[in-house]
């Protein structure tokens, strides 16, 4: 099979096995690390999130 051949229009069933072999530990690890460090930090100022959120809507409730 060659290379040039799975690159015209229409053959994306040819090279889909492909870009599933480059998905490996290496390529998820460092994903999930972020994913991680995002949700670790939302957690740590949720409460603040939220009081906002809730003076925010205590405002806008009260103009109405």
């Amino acid at each position: 099979m060659v290379i040039p051949h799975l690159i015209q229009p229409g053959h994306a069933e040819r090279i889909l096995p492909f870009l599933v072999l480059y998905v490996g530990p290496e390529t998820i690890l460092p994903l999930t690390s972020a994913l991680a460090a995002i949700v670790g930090f939302l957690l740590i100022v949720w409460r603040h999130v939220l009081t906002l959120c809730g003076k925010a809507w205590r405002l806008i409730a009260r103009k109405q």
